[in-house]
């Protein structure tokens, strides 16, 4: 049973009562029980209130998936402070915009990982942490923030160690105890920052509802209490978030956080852990196919797999559901504004449904496709702009009203930027960005739509297409694909495919080889990147007709 109206803190609290003794964290060497974790959540929650956090405040998590992560952002639920995860791949430019727009007040971080040196970045955005006396922290640059918790073995002057943070005085107990009673559903619990691809990230607010969908999510993925779920989606991305780390939270599932992607590790984990309870961007599905047709191992005990995040192609589809030995292969389709997941395909839907990106809404809430510049609500059939509203959309974009403005029409609607359309038995079916879609002479050409066919070819392992300018026809498609390892592809193989099988409209006029994308933090392509360059390659001698 899930807990839709309850908080975070308090959704925690329920499933250590039902299941204390049931594994909740497994990683970083150790198991944790639910009642371990809440005892540790308790802790951190009560040193947190010892440093000055408060209901209201913002505290940034810069750390990867360990279990840490989460008692820290559980300890934050609990006492009613705002989860805001940074990003782990950003360097120290991209750090100080998340603390300088969330205007955190404490930061939670890690010495080092992976050879980063993230403390070292901190101290050079916040040189005044060395002289100053813990949780008392007076910075030009970030004024608002004062502690910096550190997860490391060594001590640094100015930090507080998160493995002994203090504990509130006797007499304060009262009033901690009173400021975790009056933490409400309503107020904002998580801050997730949107890629910043196009531009400097926005802060999506989302309050304790997000349980509410995130319960939602694990119904149609036939989550139950025991399955085991993959954490290696990162927990500072909305998915990672609501369709690993919450359902797990609310369900009592063993959940096993992964803090590095490496395939044939990820493969040995599913199939000596049993892991029950995958998903993923389509790469890590193509990973996974590569790894396991080279070193097979039973994976049969997997039971529903969400894809999405990119076009997912019919070969990928098929591949994945047949090769990991997947129940059900589900497409998703959602956005860090709408918590993730907006439509699902269903768990007994046949894989021709993924195939073909098709999903129904996971809840109550509405959605339309819309005319982009009207707002009218459009028939089955037609392609126009899909909007959301309810419970799932944001509250708004932290600290940047005129953002949200754009966003969310005065009657609610939030205004996602994908063209899809609904089909006859309501099913939605993605079809592009409208930033994304290019108009060849007048034509509309969908991204998605070529790229599913140019993936039909037996030697392409991954492809986007982007537009790019053209003197005559206005647009015209430029494919970038990458080719099935092996493989000789041509150029020439890649446009002959499409030739025949597609409009002659929709058939890239330029194709480049590549050996790999440029790849977003979350791993999805970075087509702003690759828009870019293909139309650099085309102003000079580098584009190939």
């Amino acid at each position: 049973m899930a807990y839709p109206h309850a908080t975070l803190g308090q959704a925690l609290r329920n499933s250590a009562r039902r299941w204390p003794d049931d594994p909740f964290l497994v990683g970083d060497g150790g198991r944790l029980s639910f009642a371990e974790v809440d005892a540790q959540v308790d802790d951190a929650a009560r040193g947190l209130w010892s440093l000055g956090v408060r209901r209201g405040n913002a505290v940034a998590l810069w750390m990867p998936n360990l279990p840490d992560w989460v008692v820290a952002a559980l300890a934050c639920a609990r006492i009613g402070a705002v989860i805001v995860p940074i990003n782990t791949r950003y360097k120290t430019g991209e750090a100080a915009h998340i603390l300088r727009q969330s205007r955190a007040t404490a930061l939670i971080m890690v010495e080092e990982y992976w050879d980063v040196d993230y403390f070292g970045m901190v101290t050079e955005l916040v040189p005044e942490l060395s002289a100053s006396t813990p949780s008392r922290l007076q910075s030009t640059a970030f004024p608002h923030l004062r502690t910096v918790i550190l997860r490391s073995a060594n001590s640094f002057p100015g930090t507080v160690p998160f493995a002994n943070l203090p504990r509130p005085a006797d007499t304060d107990e009262v009033e901690f105890r009173a400021a975790v009673a009056a933490v409400s559903p309503d107020d904002t619990a998580v801050v997730v920052f949107t890629s910043g691809t196009t531009g400097a990230s926005k802060g999506a607010m989302h309050s304790h509802a997000v349980i509410r969908n995130c319960s939602n999510i694990a119904r149609e993925l036939h989550i139950e209490h025991g399955d085991r779920v993959l954490g290696h989606m990162p927990f500072y991305h909305i998915a990672g978030l609501c369709t690993e780390f919450i359902p797990a939270l609310m369900l009592g599932c063993p959940l096993y956080p992964i803090t590095h992607w490496k395939p044939g590790e990820v493969a040995e984990l599913i199939a000596t852990e049993r892991i029950t309870i995958f998903g993923g961007i389509p790469t890590h599905f193509v990973d996974l196919i590569d790894e396991l047709t080279l070193r097979p191992r039973d994976t049969s005990c997997l039971k529903s797999a969400w894809i999405g995040g990119a076009s997912v192609t019919p070969e990928i589809a098929r591949k994945a559901k047949d090769v990991l030995q997947l129940d059900a292969l589900q497409a998703v389709y959602g956005m860090t504004e709408t918590t993730s997941t907006t439509t699902l395909s269903r768990f007994e839907d046949p894989i021709e449904v993924a195939c073909d990106n098709r999903g129904l809404p996971v809840g109550e809430f509405e959605v339309i496709v819309a005319d982009p510049e009207t707002g009218e609500s459009l028939p089955a059939g037609r392609d126009g702009e899909v909007r959301v509203r309810g419970h799932l959309v944001m509250e708004g974009y932290l600290h940047d009203p005129a953002a949200t403005a754009a966003a969310i029409t005065t009657d609610g609607w939030f205004k996602t930027g994908d063209l899809g359309r609904f089909d006859e038995e309501g099913y939605l079916k993605i079809v592009g960005r409208l930033k994304d879609m290019f108009i060849v002479g007048g034509s509309n050409a969908y991204p998605a739509e070529i790229e599913k066919h140019i993936q039909t070819h037996p030697g392409v392992r991954q492809v986007a297409v982007v537009g790019v300018p053209d003197a005559r026809l206005g647009e015209v498609g430029f494919a970038f694909v990458e080719a099935v390892e092996g493989t000789a592809l041509a150029e020439e193989d890649v446009i002959d495919h499409c030739r025949g099988a597609l409009a002659d409209y929709k058939v890239p006029r330029f194709v480049r080889i590549v050996s790999q994308f440029p790849l977003t933090s979350t791993g999805k392509i970075q087509r702003g990147a690759l828009a870019g360059q293909a139309k650099q390659a085309t102003e000079t001698v580098g584009g190939r007709q």
